[in-house]
């Protein structure tokens, strides 16, 4: 089998190509010409050399994706578009940058055509939906976005999904809720969370009170390699976890590991609540396809710690 990763030097896409590559496929990551990141898939790609598994790296800018047919001559059975402008930060607020998305995506959607795809994978996010109180379940749940993000996320499948049916081929759109694990960016809520414990000091935090979900990173990349190889599954789809619980549980459970009896600084961050995400999905169609998720939210954060390389824990 063969895919096609673009965004592979991203905290999924380089996990993504590790899950396909030790699975038998033969990998062509697109990057962009100037990442910083490179150096993280040429070990991938030098580790796999030596097991004989093919890993191409090409640097092509998401304007010029169509030269993985026009010039490079790539086919494939199925096509992972991962990469997006502006994911972090003030730029998911940046309107011009979102908006160029939208047509990469597009251009993804005619390049997995021509590449002989039979199937595009997309990356949407559950900020498509906004502040939804309750479960979000796919195809019902009316998407509300209230950022640029979210609704370029939104616009690209929509215009995706209609384009991949002119063209006639299979666009799955997962939807990924909350990923973590070990090579995930700096910033985010469980490093810090981690790291401030780690410190000795107390975690500054909203309320914590919203419904969240958590989804370990090697979890994540299985199941978008099981819905490109399901026949038959296409449109949205929850990339998620069965543990959806109140934000405080899993803020107190990494608290429990680290730092047992440390204080936790709840609400002494002011959070609003018309931008407060509340993850509750639904993970019905993951159900059917024969997903589960393997790695517990504590050994996820062990594995954490030991990336960290800290020291005790229960």
């Amino acid at each position: 089998m063969k895919a096609i990763v673009t965004g592979a030097t991203g905290f999924i896409g380089l996990a993504l190509c590790r899950e396909l590559l030790q699975n038998g496929y033969e990998v062509t990551a697109v990057i962009r010409p100037d990442t910083e990141k490179k150096d993280k898939l040429l070990d991938l790609q030098k580790e796999n050399d030596a097991s004989g598994r093919s890993l191409q790296i090409l640097e092509i800018p998401l304007n010029n994706i169509n030269s993985l047919h026009t010039e490079h001559h790539i086919w494939a059975d199925y096509f992972f578009h991962l990469a997006w402008n502006g994911s972090a930060g003030s730029a998911r607020e940046d309107f011009e940058i979102q908006h160029t998305n939208i047509a990469y995506t597009a251009d993804a959607v005619r390049t997995a055509k021509a590449c002989g795809c039979a199937k595009v994978i997309g990356a949407g996010s559950q900020a498509e939906y906004g502040v939804v109180h309750g479960t979000a379940v796919e195809e019902r749940t009316v998407p509300a976005p209230f950022m640029m993000y979210g609704a370029a996320k939104l616009a690209a499948y929509q215009l995706g999904a209609i384009l991949a049916k002119q063209l006639q081929i299979e666009l799955v759109w997962p939807r990924i809720y909350s990923v973590y694990g070990v090579g995930e960016n700096q910033g985010t809520l469980v490093n810090y969370v981690l790291d401030t414990l780690k410190k000795g000091e107390v975690p500054v935090l909203s309320p914590c009170e919203n419904m969240w979900n958590f989804l370990y990173i090697t979890d994540c990349v299985r199941a978008l390699r099981m819905l490109a190889e399901c026949e038959g599954v296409q449109g949205i789809c929850h990339v998620a976890s069965r543990d959806t619980r109140l934000l405080k549980a899993f803020v107190t459970e990494m608290r429990d590991i680290v730092a047992p009896g440390t204080e936790l600084g709840f609400g002494a961050r002011q959070a609003d609540p018309e931008r407060t995400f509340w993850l509750q999905p639904d993970v019905g169609k993951l159900d059917q396809i024969g997903f589960a998720a393997v790695v517990s939210f504590a050994d996820g954060v062990r594995r954490k710690m030991e990336e960290k390389q800290y020291a005790g824990g229960s």
